[in-house]
């Protein structure tokens, strides 16, 4: 009874800490956000892209949005987020910033236990699903990003990547739940798939078609094993369809070509070219991400009897397109990454949830902790 009392209270007290740890990390990127001023992109979409004149009200954004979709590029939505964002002012932007942070690090923590097969919350897992989880959640965020600085501190990189990613990690939430047969559709999932699977699609070149493909995959398994039907089917059907067009929206705009044919010196790049810079990127972008996972797998492997689940196996397929995608892209920025290492950690923090160990939470608020520690670590040299 001694040795229960012992390590309960060694929970609590690693829980205490992840809790501290986390609201100070939270504040250390409030703060970092705000020591990263609007610069380069920012300036310019802070006008009307039309006009030059500076935003004043939504008919500006809707006018820069139709012009940069004929003149500059197809990220309509992404972009039409990020003036609404800068109209809100740098300090305004910084809590949108640090709140779209969060909102995303809860999502991975909801999508990891959710393919790991883990339950609905259990007596005394409320701390644990509540604030450890997506503790580690956040810190893997944080420590494994590929540009911390220009993917979630600079605005445009912040729009582009942080804002976009929370939107397309709720379309593979309704999927993936889906592959539970005992799990019940979100409530009015027949109508709002529509406009979330359109701007999921019409996201960023690579990680709107992988979603888009992936949906598509699980769609047809559950169609063939007879697991998809009625209102579900249909609810799949339509998020298939609209993300596709969103899809093709984004990457045929008029403006994508002007732009490309403007890159002379890129578009001299071959193919086998493009495949050695991504290949190159796998170390320079992913190596922690993926080194984690692997650890996290060899975990797994040793002690759990399960297979790995399916939908694991479809957000590596999601984070393997999303990268493969940019091969047909003359230049390939770290940033562009974010999406594929998004999807890696959640699914190394699948593996860690199926571990069948008693030790398992112990092994989570370790982990938590320490990627806490580094995640503050990691936003102070940034910000220094």
């Amino acid at each position: 009874m001694k040795d229960i009392d012992v390590s309960k209270n060694h929970k609590t007290a690693a829980a205490i800490a992840i809790g501290i740890l986390s609201v100070a990390a939270v504040c250390m990127l409030f703060y970092a956000n705000v020591s990263v001023p609007f610069m380069m992109d920012d300036i310019w979409y802070s006008t009307n892209l039309a006009t030059g004149n500076t935003l004043s009200g939504f008919g500006d954004v809707i006018e820069s949005q139709v012009w940069h979709y004929l003149n500059w590029g197809g990220r309509s939505i992404t972009h039409a987020f990020l003036q609404l964002s800068l109209m809100c002012g740098e300090r305004g932007a910084d809590v949108i910033n640090t709140l779209m942070t969060l909102v995303l690090a809860i999502e991975m923590s909801y999508l990891a236990k959710i393919v790991s097969g883990k339950k609905s919350t259990q007596d005394g897992d409320f701390v644990f699903d509540k604030v450890c989880l997506p503790a580690l959640m956040f810190g893997l965020l944080l420590v494994c990003c590929p540009n911390l600085k220009m993917s979630m501190l600079w605005q445009a990189g912040c729009a582009n990547y942080v804002y976009s990613s929370v939107w397309i990690l709720a379309f593979y939430i309704v999927y993936l739940r889906a592959l539970d047969p005992g799990a019940k559709d979100l409530p009015l999932s027949g109508i709002f798939m529509i406009p979330l699977g359109l701007i999921t699609g019409w996201s960023t070149e690579n990680m709107g078609p992988s979603a888009f493909l992936t949906a598509a995959a699980i769609t047809f398994m559950m169609y063939k094993k007879g697991s998809a039907k009625g209102k579900r089917l249909v609810m799949m059907t339509e998020g298939v369809v609209f993300s596709f067009v969103g899809s093709v929206i984004c990457i045929l705009a008029p403006g994508n070509f002007i732009r490309k044919n403007d890159s002379a010196e890129d578009l001299a790049l071959t193919i086998p070219d493009r495949l050695i810079q991504m290949m190159k990127g796998l170390g320079d972008y992913l190596f922690p991400a993926l080194l984690i996972l692997a650890v996290s797998y060899i975990l797994y492997r040793r002690f759990s009897d399960n297979k790995i689940p399916k939908g694991i196996l479809f957000l590596l397929a999601g984070a393997a397109l999303s990268y493969a995608a940019m091969i047909a892209s003359p230049h390939y920025p770290d940033r562009a990454a974010f999406g594929s290492c998004v999807l890696t950690e959640i699914c190394a923090a699948s593996f860690i949830l199926g571990i069948e160990l008693p030790v398992k939470k112990t092994i989570v608020l370790f982990f938590a902790n320490i990627l806490m520690i580094a995640s503050i670590v990691a936003v102070y040299a940034v910000n220094g």
